[in-house]
């Protein structure tokens, strides 16, 4: 059986487009989202006549035996699109399809279903139909999932699905964006499941060239390749009775695919230059950030495989898509970085989580904490948490290779108190810039909504050289 849940839902998003397919919000006591279910009518196409009913959190549609709803088209690809439960309805995804997901007449790539819409794949036409059944959802009744945190409905549906698979050996992926926080949740699966004083070992499938990652998987003997010089157990042998969490799943090689099939189908390994075969005991836990079903699609990624790593399939929702946890998020990060007392060091908490959840947080969970930690390196007192948004140019700077790095943006080379300053200054002019330009260089204005004297404004824009109109 696969389980899969994909909930990405705005906080109170209206459901005007879903009229009464949500019977409830997701925060009634009995810790449920209430929905209706629904069938498609297929009015059209090699299945014209046929119904099928959707009754759970995301329902493929495409021409592979693995989806839920198989259409044997060639004008329908593998993994051709998806219906997902959301807090607002129903809402269909296209995943990459080659001809298109086309909703009244409409190609989309994502849009909310009303009863009657009619949904086009290829030859194939569906009515999209509620019923009076009602569907219920279960959410975690708790806020938290170890380390993880959230009150919202997408955050306490993943919460409720790791609690309930944590303690089994089913194979988990963890799909989402960047900074979403999949590390913190597979070794929290880990610390919850029988596995939990056993090892917790973590192969990053990008990081690791191709010529080294099947060793450092499967381990290698003596002699099998030019710098061989010992045997060496591989990740699979070293975490043995715990977990493997291969990490950015999608970047793992075309060559090492079915050898990783291996290891989930037979549960034993091979060393590199070894014939003899391992029996091993690990549970498995992948993520990406890529879409897979893309992959799969276009050739690059294993449909077998694929499923055999998605047994469990949680897809973290990006932080603009749970603005509700910034506050719960924010206290929790001061308290770990400076101490229970630190809210007290904010200015206008309640005004600054307003401001904070209208960003659109690019880099998710962990920009909002670098955020928080920037700004706690400056000296001024109250805080004002929201004064650092302006700074998201210099939160990434290009890599080697041309790509995004990561993190705040210092010279480590030169004494504590010059990189402070300077990363400060940076801050102010970056600050200063957005403001004037926002206010149309009106000083007083700019002063108000910064929260500062208009002289000490004045000060600034003469420090570093700018008008003063």
């Amino acid at each position: 059986m696969r389980y899969t849940v994909r909930i990405m839902t705005e906080n109170k998003t209206s459901n005007v487009q879903s009229g009464t397919l949500v019977l409830n919000d997701g925060s009634s006591q009995d810790g449920l989202l209430r929905v209706r279910k629904t069938k498609l009518l297929v009015i059209s196409g090699a299945l014209q006549g046929r119904e099928f009913i959707v009754n759970q959190d995301t329902f493929t549609i495409g021409s592979s035996d693995h989806n839920d709803l198989v259409i044997k088209d060639s004008t329908v690809s593998k993994r051709h699109c998806e219906i997902l439960v959301e807090e607002s309805g129903y809402l269909i995804r296209d995943l990459n399809s080659t001809n298109g997901t086309f909703v009244q007449g409409i190609r989309v790539s994502s849009a909310h279903l009303v009863p009657g819409a009619e949904i086009q794949l290829g030859k194939s036409r569906i009515v999209f139909c509620p019923l009076q059944d009602a569907n219920d959802i279960p959410l975690s009744a708790n806020e938290s999932f170890g380390k993880m945190l959230g009150k919202s409905v997408p955050m306490r549906r993943i919460f409720y699905l790791a609690e309930t698979y944590s303690p089994s050996d089913a194979t988990v992926m963890i799909t989402g964006e960047t900074g979403t926080g999949k590390e913190v949740l597979a070794e929290e699966i880990h610390k919850h499941s029988p596995r939990k004083d056993k090892p917790f070992i973590v192969i990053d499938c990008a990081a690791i060239s191709k010529e080294l990652i099947e060793s450092e998987l499967f381990g290698h003997v003596k002699g099998a390749f030019t710098g061989a010089n010992m045997d060496r157990q591989g990740a699979f042998e070293l975490a043995d009775g715990g977990t493997v969490f291969l990490d950015e799943i999608g970047d793992l090689s075309p060559v090492l695919q079915p050898k990783l099939l291996r290891v989930l189908e037979k549960r034993e390994i091979r060393r590199v230059g070894s014939n003899t075969v391992r029996k091993i005991d690990v549970r498995i836990i992948s993520a990406t950030n890529r879409n897979l079903a893309n992959e799969v699609n276009e050739g690059n990624f294993r449909e077998d495989l694929y499923y055999r790593l998605s047994v469990v399939h949680l897809e973290l929702p990006p932080l603009r898509r749970r603005r509700e946890d910034i506050p719960l998020l924010v206290k929790r990060f001061l308290t770990d970085m400076k101490g229970a007392d630190a809210i007290d060091e904010c200015a206008d908490f309640t005004r600054t989580m307003d401001i904070l959840k209208r960003h659109e947080w690019p880099g998710n969970v962990r920009e909002l904490r670098n955020l928080i930690e920037l700004a706690f390196y400056s000296e001024r007192r109250p805080v004002d948490l929201s004064a650092f948004l302006s700074l998201s140019s210099l939160r990434t700077m290009p890599d080697e290779k041309g790509g995004d790095q990561e993190g705040i943006v210092f010279e480590t080379g030169k004494p504590f108190k010059d990189a402070k300053n300077e990363l400060i200054e940076r801050f102010e002019q970056a600050y200063l810039n957005d403001l004037l330009a926002r206010n149309k260089q009106n000083i007083s204005r700019s002063a108000r909504e910064a929260g500062i004297e208009r002289a000490y404004l004045q000060r600034l824009i003469r420090k570093y050289g700018m008008r003063d109109e």
